[in-house]
């Protein structure tokens, strides 16, 4: 499993946003420069280390950091989470919001592959005695397919969601203290401290790579492969 660092700000709609919405009325975040903002709260402006085993807060990047991924993820209360490729904060020109979907792997233990852009809009498979669908999902992403085998029904995808979606799942005022406590011994574990989600509330999560300075220091096919979960899933 490789090491990484990586970064989880809050993020809102200025007062100023272009308002926007689909032709049901849900809301949809806005991809005009400006419209979404940084706004401070949760563990805005740390830097965060994954070295295998646990999760905590570092002073900063250190050098030979390089960029890997970057999602911007809202909750919408009533529809779900829209997600964004990149910051949307500083939004390029030739990308939108895109409704939360999955790729289904059923050579690799009918896994779920979180991502923006594909044609499932629900987990392949779940077992009744998990708990991750719950604290992550809510019941519109939860799918009535069930097994009792505990190889099936994984959890894999780009790690920016995953985190985004960890964020998430609890308040903004619980998150610096929740967000050391989900990550030991090598797995993601489900935490506690779940909350109802709040509306429009977003986040920008950016991962960087683990320079090689360090020991055992990552670099981006492995984190690839990880996203694959070709080195583990986030959750089984």
């Amino acid at each position: 499993m490789p090491k990484y660092f990586f970064r989880i700000d809050e993020i809102g709609e200025s007062p100023n946003a272009t308002q926007n919405v689909d032709l049901r009325g849900n809301w949809i975040p806005s991809t005009e420069e400006d419209d979404n903002i940084r706004i401070g709260g949760g563990v805005s402006g740390r830097t965060w280390y994954c070295d295998n085993q646990q999760i905590y807060a570092v002073g900063q990047l250190p050098a030979g950091c390089a960029p890997y991924k970057t999602y911007s993820v809202y909750y919408s209360a009533g529809h779900g989470f829209w997600v964004f490729r990149g910051d949307a904060t500083d939004p390029s020109d030739d990308e939108n919001w895109h409704p939360l979907r999955f790729e289904w792997d059923e050579q690799d233990g009918y896994s779920s592959y979180l991502t923006n852009a594909a044609e499932h809009n629900t987990l392949r498979i779940q077992r009744a005695q998990q708990q991750w669908p719950s604290l992550l999902l809510p019941d519109i992403y939860h799918t009535t397919q069930l097994t009792p085998y505990q190889q099936y029904g994984g959890l894999k995808g780009e790690l920016p969601i995953f985190l985004a979606l960890m964020a998430l799942s609890t308040s903004r005022e619980w998150l610096p203290n929740v967000l050391p406590t989900i990550f030991a011994g090598g797995q993601f574990i489900p935490h506690t401290y779940g909350l109802p989600r709040t509306n429009q509330r977003g986040v920008v999560v950016a991962v960087y790579t683990a320079p090689h300075l360090l020991q055992d220091g990552s670099a981006q096919n492995e984190l690839r492969d990880y996203e694959e979960g070709r080195l583990g899933k986030y959750f089984y």
